[in-house]
């Protein structure tokens, strides 16, 4: 069984935790006063093991050990960002005098502890590195696409894999890290600091490290760098049949791994990369994060293809400006693949308290398992494309969030060519902010008898504003071609309209 990190929640280090919390200073020593059901009553109660809150240790940064460091001066007035130094880098190691918090961001966050990048000008402004770019998978099932061409010359290459990749960010992960951060260099919450992904542009791919002794030549390899590392990817290998075989055999098992080179000033940062079906970025366990948004559930879904095992609940939380962990262990419940778990579950302020930074549901993951493993490498099969995946690239300018007091716009999109085969119009939503404002998550398969100028696609925009109203676009537009940029027009059109 390998630990493997889960979408708000991920795998947990749980008896590691425990150590640490049984070695850390108690802040809080009195124990949550939570009487769920006994189990011999209600099936569905877990049962629960309290430990005590702990502290987290965090120092203050010693500046004549980290030379190239700046430190941050609380000021009016700060510098505007000119990108990241690789001379000033920092790592979370130098600061954090606490082995578990070390162990929990290893499997909780998508970036590196160990390599923290200060901006060039701006001592306030942070980049994080990922920790590594996994296959992404979502409910449709891995965002992997094989291309076959019957054309092509004997001995040449003839098939097309398709991988999308992504860093598996957590859910209040940069959160965490900013929290470590201020109380490292003991900063107000009112004090600037602000924490930025790692450009990519620039960045290539290398692929030779592959344990079956296959090596690809960089011209068969093709990579389209994302904006910032927090986005989704895309690689493609050009291969012929009998690669093609070895590829999806490594990946089922072993995985496909190699290194993004990301370029930064003259510096080359190598990020891992692993496309494995047993690791991928996206979700595990359904209802786990309604759960910890204050929503009550009645039941968690399993939504791998792996059989798991729930075994406790951590989280870390602010106090006083100070981080604490918890744990709560649970008696072992095991979630086939694909299926539902009645659990109830004392509701998330009372089982962890206020002011939550990130929270996860620690889980026992049978990777191994050979049918498992068997299903999905005939699912991919299933899915050989028929047509070329192309990208949806969705942007808002920046400006127009402030410009009219916008939280988030969701932009609704229907397309039959969400599937390599289309069929029945689906539907899927696509967030953008002012601090993530680019996304090309969305892939269509479009057919190549549709002529010159097909309809794609419809989308609708939606904004949410900073109060909290709702401004719905009156009807669907027709999306054809693979770019949408949603300026002031467009935005200014929604507030037109009476609130939705």
């Amino acid at each position: 069984m390998r630990k493997l990190l889960i979408i708000v929640f991920c795998i947990s280090l749980g008896a590691a935790a425990a150590r640490a919390g049984e070695q850390s200073p108690v802040v809080n020593k009195r124990l949550f006063q939570i009487n769920p059901k006994p189990a011999e009553t209600d099936q569905s109660a877990p049962s629960l093991q309290y430990k005590p809150v702990t502290a987290v240790r965090i120092q203050k940064p010693v500046f004549k050990n980290l030379k190239n460091l700046r430190p941050i001066i609380p000021e009016d007035a700060v510098e505007e960002p000119q990108g990241p130094d690789p001379s000033a880098a920092l790592d979370l190691s130098d600061i954090i005098d606490d082995p578990a918090l070390l162990a929990d961001l290893g499997v909780v966050c998508g970036w590196d502890s160990h390599l923290i990048l200060q901006d060039k000008a701006a001592a306030h402004v942070f980049y994080y590195i990922p920790r590594a770019f996994l296959l992404k998978r979502d409910a449709d099932g891995y965002r992997l696409n094989v291309q076959y061409n019957s054309q092509a010359e004997a001995g040449q290459p003839s098939v097309m894999i398709t991988a999308e990749l992504q860093a598996p960010h957590q859910t209040g992960d940069i959160h965490l890290l900013k929290s470590i951060l201020r109380q490292a260099f003991d900063l107000k919450s009112t004090d600037p600091l602000s924490v930025k992904a790692l450009p990519g542009l620039g960045a290539t791919a290398d692929l030779k490290a592959l344990s079956t002794g296959l090596t690809l030549p960089p011209e068969r390899i093709h990579l389209e760098p994302p904006g910032h590392l927090k986005q989704v990817f895309r690689l493609t290998l050009s291969l012929t049949q009998d690669e093609t075989e070895e590829v999806l055999a490594q990946i089922a098992h072993g995985g496909l791994v190699g290194r993004l080179n990301v370029v930064v000033e003259e510096v080359r940062i190598p990020v891992p990369i692993r496309i494995q079906y047993s690791r991928f970025a996206g979700p595990r366990l359904k209802g786990f994060d309604q759960w910890a948004r204050g929503n009550p559930i009645a039941s968690l879904e399993n939504v791998t293809d792996f059989p798991m095992s729930l075994a406790a609940i951590n989280a870390y939380r602010l106090e006083n400006g100070r981080l604490e962990r918890l744990s709560k262990k649970l008696k072992p419940v095991q979630i086939d693949a694909g299926a539902e778990k009645s659990l109830k579950l004392p509701a998330v302020e009372a089982l962890l308290g206020d002011n939550l930074m990130v929270a996860w549901m620690g889980l026992d993951f049978d990777s191994n398992c050979a049918p498992c493993l068997e299903t999905i490498d005939q699912n991919i099969r299933k899915g050989v494309a028929l047509a070329p995946g192309s990208l949806i690239h969705l942007e808002a300018i920046p400006g127009v969030f402030d410009q009219f007091s916008v939280y988030k716009l969701i932009v609704h999109v229907q397309s039959p060519y969400f599937t390599a085969r289309a069929s029945a119009v689906q539907k899927k939503e696509i967030t953008l902010t002012a601090d993530d404002n680019i996304n090309e998550n969305l892939m269509l398969y479009i057919p190549t008898d549709k002529g010159g100028d097909p309809l794609l696609y419809k989308y609708r925009l939606e904004a949410v504003t900073q109060a909290g109203q709702t401004r719905m676009a009156p009807q669907w537009e027709d999306g054809r071609k693979l770019t949408q940029f949603f300026g002031s027009s467009q935005v200014e059109a929604l507030f037109n309209d009476p609130i939705q």
